[in-house]
């Protein structure tokens, strides 16, 4: 009889958790860590060891716990089985497998895999296509902005060479401000930044009032003459 597959709901979904659990498992032997649980004695036939099952849950009143070939085990007991993270996990009184996994690594120097080359390229383009993005939603974001809160006050002055001039020194001190940051931070939305946007709304508000006001003045103005 060989051992039964782990009945347990183990996160083997995620690629880099599965990696760094088969590291221990290849690593750390089972029959060491079901020792600190329960005695085991030698077995013979398809099995390695037996004893008492390790499992709080279960209280074994006759060896029905064996360790087999392949690092696996399986207690006829209680109908469960698994590996060394498994024991550890249940018996250990983790929370979660992977801090199991963790405390086993540590304990007997297990080096854990790091993430692969391919990873890391992917995320160097992930990188440069965000980069990008932020940058031309930062001038996108320059320009817009800048026209409902500088232009109006620039269109109210009345000579033409110094509206000019005005419009020219706005810009070129507008383009200094890192509109590429401040676009990155919108986007991840920072509070701080929100706070920031939300000024650049009252300024907005504020532009219109007053360039309404203006333009309704001039139009009262007219209209008087009119009369």
């Amino acid at each position: 009889m060989t051992a039964p597959e782990t009945l347990y709901g183990t996160p083997n979904n995620v690629y880099s958790f599965r990696r760094c659990c088969e590291a221990v498992r290849d690593a750390v032997p089972i029959e060491e860590v079901a020792r600190r649980y329960t005695n085991l004695e030698p077995f013979g036939g398809r099995a390695w060891f037996t004893g008492r099952c390790p499992l709080p849950d279960h209280e074994d009143k006759s060896p029905s716990f064996y360790i087999y070939p392949g690092d696996r085990w399986w207690c006829f007991g209680c109908s469960r089985g698994g590996d060394v993270l498994d024991v550890e996990y249940h018996c250990g009184g983790y929370n979660e497998l992977w801090e199991a996994m963790i405390a086993l690594a540590v304990e007997y120097g297990v080096q854990l895999p790091g993430r692969t080359e391919g990873w890391h390229k992917a995320q160097e383009r992930r990188v440069t296509y965000l980069d990008w993005a932020y940058e031309t939603i930062g001038e996108e974001l320059a320009r817009r902005v800048f026209k409902v809160t500088v232009l109006p006050f620039i269109d109210a002055i009345t000579d033409p060479g110094e509206r000019e001039e005005a419009l020219l020194r706005a810009w070129e001190r507008w383009q200094c401000k890192s509109w590429k940051t401040i676009a990155e931070s919108i986007c991840q939305g920072d509070c701080r930044t929100g706070r920031a946007h939300t000024g650049h709304r009252s300024a907005v508000r504020r532009a219109r009032i007053a360039h309404n006001g203006r333009g309704g003045g001039r139009a009262r103005r007219e209209s008087h003459r009119g009369q």
